[in-house]
């Protein structure tokens, strides 16, 4: 989103935005769809909930009628954002893999609460600094990194995610459209450049570009109905493979995994992967005679 500071429209902001919501509402289809929120990241999510509360602390003083596009969305990404959460943490709590990044994904809040006032300073300098820019400052750090704890899962994992082409392709399209937005900005008739949103931005499309090539070339075997991952080819990742490094022990565990019975070949009462609507696993988190919730 453009800094608390500036509000300006064109074509390429409008469509970031719809772009932006419409993966939000097909991450939500999808879990409800499958009744699964296999393969989705917590941490992520979450993430993305402080992203949007420290971005939008203006909701406080601004007036809905000053920018109604600009509220309604904010309301949008805050109430999905912790929808999400509470389908994860609630609804279909048991339908998720236990995630190991929990340290790697403070590391990523802690260290953009501690860039955000450095980098701020650099290209604010001190008559521009403020709490609320501050808070903005960290949002667009943080959501450059967001989705590397959603990398390591789908790493680790060995079953089917609800993550399909969709989402990636609308997630990856809203900040695409906003680089246009700001290349449109500062070469036409406002001239203005924000350096902080297109530097953090630019990381965040090629983390986003990493997870889509990741995606697409692990098209395998893994959905009983058509494949969606086999987890060793995230090695393929360039960025991931060197911000989140793989080790030996983590390849052989998912080496063992690979070689185990096929699960398609299991049926509903045996020990193996319980599977819900169009291939997904509903039990990941259960005891092997646990019971699925449904």
């Amino acid at each position: 989103m453009l800094s608390p500071h500036h509000y300006y429209f064109n074509v390429f902001r409008i469509l970031g935005d719809l772009s932006h919501t419409v993966s939000k509402c097909i991450l939500i289809w999808a879990i409800h769809a499958n009744r699964s929120a296999e393969g989705v990241s917590l941490i992520t999510q979450i993430l993305y909930a402080v992203v949007f509360c420290s971005r939008y602390l203006d909701l406080f003083w601004t007036k809905p009628s000053h920018m109604p596009w600009n509220f309604v969305l904010k309301l949008f990404y805050l109430g999905s954002s912790f929808y999400i959460i509470l389908l994860m943490t609630r609804v279909y709590a048991r339908t998720r893999e236990r995630e190991k990044a929990w340290k790697f994904g403070a590391f990523c809040l802690a260290g953009s609460t501690v860039a955000a006032p450095l980098v701020l300073l650099i290209f604010k300098k001190w008559h521009h600094y403020d709490f609320h820019l501050v808070m903005w400052t960290l949002s667009e750090i943080l959501e450059s990194v967001c989705v590397l704890p959603q990398l390591i899962l789908l790493r680790q994992t060995s079953v089917p995610t609800v993550i399909d082409s969709f989402y990636l392709v609308t997630l990856g399209s809203y900040r695409a459209f906003y680089i246009l937005n700001w290349f449109v900005r500062y070469f036409g008739a406002e001239h203005h450049f924000e350096p902080i949103a297109p530097i953090f931005g630019t990381v965040q499309t090629a983390l986003y570009l990493d997870f889509a090539w990741v995606y697409w070339t692990r098209q395998r075997v893994k959905l009983r109905n058509g494949g969606v991952v086999d987890s060793d080819d995230l090695n393929r990742g360039w960025l991931v493979s060197h911000l989140a490094p793989r080790n030996d022990a983590e390849g052989e565990e998912q080496a063992a995994s690979l070689s185990e019975q096929d699960p398609r070949s299991q049926d509903s009462t045996g020990g193996g992967i319980k599977w819900g609507p169009r291939g997904i696993s509903v039990s990941a988190d259960d005891e092997p005679t646990g019971e699925v919730r449904r």
